[in-house]
């Protein structure tokens, strides 16, 4: 588990949270609220669907195409000004500190999920990952 996580905070901007993603190799960030309890969820997974312009489309061989003039002229608001509020993941599944390693892996595995938050009466204490999980497995 990862103690020291990195939180974003609900009226922070995509953009804002991609940078830091980017910078610090991170694919999620959990959201909290002034008192520190969890909210939500930013992964990879949100920002890709927001800073991905509408205008981009999918050809049949899943490459994007260039938007057309037109589509261009529409424009659109910056999506990197969006807040992280109005994009976050609201459902996220938590674990608490006495979970068992058997039941965190079963738990990732069985809901395909491979990173978790750590929580202790609703505030985020760490972080934890597949990675982790596999480093404790084969640990001496």
């Amino acid at each position: 588990m990862t103690p020291d996580v990195l939180t974003v905070r609900p009226q922070q901007t995509l953009g804002e949270v991609a940078h830091t993603m980017v910078e610090r190799d991170i694919r999620a960030m959990p959201v909290v609220d002034d008192a520190g309890s969890l909210i939500g969820m930013v992964t990879h997974r949100e920002l890709l669907r927001y800073l991905i312009p509408d205008f981009l489309q999918r050809t049949k061989s899943g490459e994007f195409r260039a938007p057309t003039h037109s589509q261009l002229q529409r424009g659109t608001a910056d999506p990197r000004l969006i807040a992280v509020k109005d994009a976050m993941a609201r459902s996220v599944l938590c674990l608490s500190e006495d979970q068992t390693l058997s039941d965190v892996a079963n738990l990732m595995s069985s809901k395909d999920v491979d990173r978790f938050p750590v929580v202790r009466e609703g505030v985020v204490v760490g972080f934890l990952t597949r990675a982790d999980v596999i480093r404790r497995l084969i640990a001496p």
